[in-house]
């Protein structure tokens, strides 16, 4: 009974090898692989450092005199637009306390205007005169320099009574955002006094926002002002914008012992202070490079090597790489172009291997 079962197993064997020869079933030898052509194409150098986004500069609010606070319409973290209010004075503590001062300014004010029309008065009368032929050239520049004078006069005059920035008050006790920012610090309460001399509030200036990055020692040279940089903004989804390098550090921070370098960001990008964002450095670049995908390359020893398939078979072939780009690297000697280079399945390879070509990466 058992060499009867011997014998039909033997028999269904040499079917199945029967059925192979007449190509019924197939099995592909070699080991699977992806390849690409390699081409040549522009590659630049990568860096990419994370940095903090933050307003172009701190413009301080200071009050135009000396008086109480009637409101306040902001507080620190805000944002405002060129001429938000942020406080108001009070405008009857204004008149209180510079009454005598600004009666004074008025009626000297009224005498000053009279002395400026009657000199414009005088310089229109001689123009006709002039136009007449009755007055010479010379004449009707003297009156229009007496005009000149007339107006300088009231204008130091009143200076030097030193109620000019009262007399706006009066006309407008609000104080105003001076560009579109973040409020940063707001420094004066209601119904307290303020102070001309100190610092009511600070308006973040976010007009044209900086990316401020630190970079390492090996780096920093290679950065110059004016140099352009690529920043990805993660929240943002990702959105890329062009950059400009305004400043590199000459010395290292004694608290990180990097070099801080400023970017300036487009003034119309909307972003928000203390954002996150990536600064990606290109500091070197070739034009139509043979280039190859990074992962493409294998490393033993201080060897770098990459498989090429040329007749359904695999060769090891030794590179010498330049450039480091992103996801690609610049092959300076070993491809010239052309070849079938193997970008997924490499690691399985020996020299002369064979292999076979999936579909996804035949080209």
């Amino acid at each position: 009974m058992k060499k009867i079962l011997v014998l039909i197993l033997a028999a269904f064997l040499v079917m199945g090898l029967a059925a192979c020869n007449e190509g019924e079933i197939a099995v592909p030898g070699g080991t699977a692989v992806e390849v690409q052509t390699v081409a040549c194409a522009d590659i630049a150098t990568e860096d990419t450092v994370t940095g903090m986004v933050v307003a172009g500069g701190d413009l301080p609010v200071m009050a135009p005199i000396a008086c109480k606070v009637a409101e306040v319409y902001v507080r620190a973290g805000d944002t405002v637009k060129k001429n938000d209010p942020l406080f108001k004075l009070d405008t009857a503590d204004i008149r209180d306390l510079y009454g005598t001062l600004l009666n004074t300014y008025s009626s000297t004010k009224s005498l000053l205007d009279e002395s400026v029309r009657q000199s414009k008065q005088t310089y229109e009368n001689m123009k006709v005169l002039f136009e007449m032929g009755a007055v010479s050239q010379n004449q009707l520049d003297q009156t229009k320099l007496a005009v000149l004078q007339a107006e300088s006069t009231r204008e130091s005059t009143l200076a030097q009574l030193g109620v000019k920035d009262v007399v706006d008050a009066l006309s407008d006790p609000v104080v105003r955002a001076p560009a579109d920012g973040t409020v940063a610090a707001i420094n004066v309460k209601k119904g307290v006094q303020t102070s001309n001399t100190s610092v009511a509030a600070v308006v973040s200036e976010i007009a044209r926002p900086q990316l401020t990055v630190s970079v390492s020692e090996v780096l920093q040279p290679q950065l110059s002002a004016g140099d352009t940089v690529t920043v990805v903004l993660p929240s943002l989804d990702n959105k890329e914008v062009e950059g400009v390098i305004l400043s590199v550090a000459s010395a290292i921070s004694q608290s990180t012992a990097l070099y801080e370098v400023q970017i300036a960001l487009p003034e119309d990008l909307e972003v928000s202070i203390g954002m996150f964002a990536k600064a990606v450095f290109h500091t070197d670049s070739r034009t139509k490079a043979v280039v190859v995908p990074t992962e493409a390359i294998l490393t033993q020893e201080d060897t770098q090597y990459v498989y090429i398939v040329r007749d359904d078979a695999a060769y090891r072939v030794e590179v010498t790489t330049g450039l480091i780009g992103a996801t690609e690297t610049e092959i300076l000697s070993g491809l010239s172009g052309g070849e079938q280079l193997v970008v997924r399945g490499q690691s399985y390879l020996s020299d002369g291997a064979p292999v076979r070509i999936t579909e996804r990466g035949a080209k």
